[in-house]
C-alpha cells in the first residue's frame, strides 16, 4: 500500500507543469535519508516561486524496556510511513519552512513481562498460565500533521546534504487484548485497561533527520 501511494505521489510530481521561475524546470531531485520517522527515500520537485514539493518515505522497527505500573513492558514502535510536504524557500535561500501531512501505518506494540510465573497489572497480580499473552497496541490514525524547518548544504556540485528539525502531530488509537481465559475476567480486563492508559496515544513528536540529495 505505500509503495503505491509513493508510485501514485511520485507520478504526479513528475507530471506537474513547471512554471513562473527558470529554475522551475529542473527535473527531480532524489536521495536518501533517516529520521526519527525512519529510513528511506527522499524526492523532490520544484514548483512555483520559492515553493517545492517533497516525497518521504520512513521504515524503522525499534523496541525498549520499561516498568511501570508495577510490572515490565517491551514496547516496539512500528514505523512505515510517507511524509508529503510543501517546502518554501524563503527569498530563494538555502533554508525552508515545510508543512505536510504523514500518512502510513505507524504503531505501538507494548507487552507485558512477567515476574516469574505472574504478570503484575495495577498492583494486582495474575498467572501467565491463565493471561496468556498480555498485550496493549497504539494506532496512528491517518494523515498527522507534519511541520518543520530545514535547508540544506552543498559537499560537490550537484549533491547536497539536507537536513529538517519539527514536529508530527500523533493521535491514535489505544487498545488491549489477551489470550488466556482470563480475558472474560472483568477484575482482570480492569486492571489491564488501567495499566494501558500509561501508553500515550496522543502527543507531539519530535522529529530530526538529515538525508543526501542528487540535484541534477
Amino acid at each position: 500500500m505505500r509503495m503505491a501511494l509513493v508510485a501514485v505521489l511520485l507520478g504526479a510530481l513528475c507530471a506537474y507543469p513547471a512554471v513562473a521561475t527558470a529554475d522551475s524546470f529542473d527535473p527531480v531531485s532524489f536521495g536518501a535519508g533517516a529520521s526519527t520517522l525512519g529510513y528511506g527515500v527522499i524526492l523532490e520537485r520544484p514548483l512555483l516561486f520559492d515553493l517545492g514539493v517533497r516525497i518521504a518515505t520512513g521504515a524503522l522497527s525499534s523496541s525498549t524496556e520499561r516498568v511501570s505500573a508495577g510490572g515490565p513492558w517491551t514496547s516496539t514502535l512500528h514505523e512505515s510511513n510517507v511524509v508529503l510536504a510543501a517546502d518554501w524557500h524563503p527569498y530563494s535561500g538555502r533554508w525552508r519552512l515545510s508543512a505536510g501531512l504523514l500518512f502510513g501505518s505507524d504503531n505501538v506494540t507494548h507487552v507485558a513481562q512477567s515476574f516469574g510465573p505472574n504478570y503484575v497489572l495495577n498492583g494486582n497480580s495474575y498467572p501467565v498460565a491463565a493471561a496468556g499473552t498480555v498485550s496493549a497496541k497504539v494506532v496512528f490514525v491517518n494523515p498527522s500533521p507534519y511541520l518543520t524547518f530545514g535547508g540544506g548544504t552543498g559537499i560537490v556540485k550537484g549533491l547536497t546534504i539536507a537536513f529538517d528539525a519539527g514536529i508530527v502531530i500523533r493521535n491514535g488509537t489505544l487498545s488491549t487484548s489477551s489470550t488466556g481465559p482470563l480475558q472474560t475476567n472483568p477484575q482482570f480486563q480492569s486492571d489491564l485497561t488501567a495499566s494501558a492508559m500509561q501508553f500515550r496515544y496522543r502527543f507531539i513528536q519530535p522529529v530530526v533527520g538529515i538525508g543526501l540529495v542528487l540535484r541534477p
